[in-house]
């Protein structure tokens, strides 16, 4: 168990709380807040759009729908699975990029495994959801549940007005 430094205050010592397991100091506790806040705001949340990757991906609604697009460049669309199972979409695939024979990957960006996980905001029909795939993005249209659709509710006259 590592001690906290001495801290002075106004001429007394005072030592800090020691860090135990569990406990995270407050700088990096806010930190964590902001970040995921702002760049993603599922972790925080515990909502919308919680992922492996916290880039390439949209989440669009219309009153009938969801529609998801996901970038998942290099992919041939049979080695792409998709899957919605208690609300979350899973979406998972790998990138036929190969390195150049004999080359060592200095930076790589893509290429390999790739998995998205998106929980949806409202119930859906699983068995109507579609993709489609082209130019390096997966796009799934996954139709409400019927009770979770937006609803028109018809106004009818009941007399003369004054």
């Amino acid at each position: 168990m590592a001690i906290a430094p001495i801290q002075q205050t106004n001429g007394t010592a005072a030592v800090a709380r020691p860090f135990e397991a569990g406990f995270v100091p407050l700088w990096q506790a806010v930190d964590e807040l902001f970040r995921s806040s702002f760049l993603m705001p599922s972790q925080f949340f515990g909502g919308w759009a919680s992922y492996s990757s916290p880039s390439g991906t949209n989440l669009y609604e219309t009153g009938e729908s969801y529609v998801v697009q996901l970038a998942m460049p290099g992919m041939k669309p049979d080695s792409i699975t998709c899957k919605i199972e208690q609300g979350i979409l899973t979406c998972s695939g790998e990138a036929a990029i190969s390195a150049p024979e004999g080359a060592n990957a200095v930076w790589q960006s893509f290429g390999g495994p790739i998995k998205y996980q998106i929980t949806l905001p409202t119930e859906v029909d699983a068995e109507q959801a579609q993709a489609n795939y082209e130019n390096g993005v997966l796009t799934i249209t996954v139709p409400k549940a019927a009770h979770a659709r937006v609803k028109k509710i018809p106004v009818v006259g009941g007399g003369a007005q004054s």
